[in-house]
């Protein structure tokens, strides 16, 4: 297995153990759906199969709490089951009346503490459709700020680390003008030591306010690697002033401005990351022709957008998308993170709900024309199913998307294995 494989297989594999030691209990309860895919047809019953095990026997006589409901909504029934002798317990689950995703909870209480876990079962998932819509003037209002964006001179700035690079590669940390005078995206750049132009990945940031740095282990497959931050900040200070920006100035920043589409926070990281692109399509070492983006969570959001947007990105892979859906709340159903308009008495709500729309990744994905690679789970609390799933099914480009139906907010490393080969294989790589 190669190098970069290696280290996603690590990387992916430390993320599955944090989520599964946060969630690894004494007692472990479990849902067991009939359909070993959990998925279901529209109005299909679910029977579940309810046990608990404790140090790896099967309990007896264990009271098990259940109880099922719409994905990220309340639940709408509880109710108990008993264990017999065997160990096991058994209940149904009506089928959804529509295309959806079903949360089932279990939990068991002893010597005072709870131990649960949930199961999510989609119903006809590839049927599910968005709730938010497109504005008419949508692809008209990206085109006019691409067009004012790129009027900004790039101003670019590389400071070469001497540290980081090594005799495989070069590291560069970049400074590039975006948006308008004076405003920044900062990123590390990694360059592999090889002869002739490269295929190139932009790498786009989860939500977090953090630092990033070099090298870049993609590049040591042969992409030239661009890992760029969102909040217009350098990339390379202490871990305190991050905290300080995140507890502080950044703190909230999802929401920020969020009254007015030209004033919406994502609105400058957006071109920001269409900026990236440019920039990589200026450098000698880079063949136009390949060059992907590459993100998860806050990051796959942004590499659907930056997909949609640039005529530069040939291929992309998205893993747990936000942003989908962004008014599934408000129309009775879960959406994804950052789970906006929950509360039909916030204020300006009716105004926030349009500024959205031209920020929803659905709208972008609908536009997309390159293949993607996708990958997500049905536990994912962050950003659920049922808001990734509505991306997903408005994609008319090529598409492949990989499940982990237990994942939560993390992926398998297969799944990181089988998005990388996909994405040597577009780029014609050995």
């Amino acid at each position: 297995m190669t190098r970069i494989f290696n280290l996603l297989l690590l990387l992916t594999c430390t993320i599955a153990a944090v989520a599964q030691s946060s969630s690894h209990q004494y007692i472990t309860v479990v849902a067991e759906p009939d359909h070993p895919d959990w998925t279901y047809r529209v109005g299909e019953k679910a029977h579940f199969t309810a046990y608990a095990i404790c140090e790896n026997v099967r309990m007896k006589d264990a009271v098990i709490t259940y109880s099922y409901g719409p994905d990220k909504l309340d639940a709408v029934y509880t109710n108990t089951v008993k264990t017999g002798k065997d160990g096991f317990a058994h209940f149904d689950v009506p089928g959804a009346k529509t295309p959806g995703f079903t949360s089932v909870r279990v939990k068991v209480e002893l010597d005072g503490k709870t131990y649960s876990s949930m199961t999510n079962i989609a119903f006809d998932p590839y049927d599910i459709k968005p709730t938010t819509t497109m504005p008419n003037d949508f692809e008209q209002f990206w085109n006019d700020a691409m067009s004012k964006a790129a009027q900004v001179p790039m101003s670019t700035t590389l400071r070469y680390s001497e540290k980081e690079s090594n005799d495989r590669v070069d590291v560069y940390y970049l400074r590039l003008q975006s948006y308008r005078k004076g405003n920044y995206v900062y990123g590390v750049l990694t360059v592999p030591k090889i002869p002739g132009r490269k295929p190139a990945i932009l790498r786009l940031p989860g939500a977090a306010v953090r630092s990033f740095n070099g090298p870049n282990e993609l590049a040591y497959e042969g992409f030239v690697v661009l890992e760029i931050g969102v909040h217009g900040i350098p990339v390379d200070q202490s871990p305190e002033i991050y905290r300080q920006l995140e507890n502080g100035a950044l703190a909230g920043y999802t929401t920020m401005g969020i009254d007015n589409r030209d004033t919406y926070y994502y609105k400058r990281s957006i071109l920001g990351c269409v900026r990236a692109i440019d920039y990589l399509c200026t450098r000698d070492d880079v063949d136009t022709t390949r060059i992907a983006t590459y993100g998860g969570s806050q990051g796959g959001m942004l590499s659907i957008m930056t997909a949609a947007l640039s005529p530069h990105v040939s291929a992309l892979f998205s893993y747990f998308p936000a942003f989908c859906d962004l008014t599934g709340y408000y129309n009775g159903r879960g959406a994804g993170w950052p789970h906006l308009f929950r509360n039909p008495n916030e204020p300006n709500l009716q105004a926030r709900i349009e500024v959205s729309k031209y920020f929803d990744t659905v709208n972008f994905a609908r536009l997309l024309k390159v293949p993607g690679f996708y990958a997500w789970g049905f536990n994912d609390p962050a950003c659920c199913p049922t808001s990734t799933f509505s991306a997903y099914n408005v994609i008319t480009a090529p598409k492949q998307l990989q499940l982990g139906r237990d994942t939560g907010h993390w992926l398998y490393p297969w799944q990181v294995e089988n998005a990388m080969k996909w994405l040597k294989a577009q780029f014609h790589m050995q």
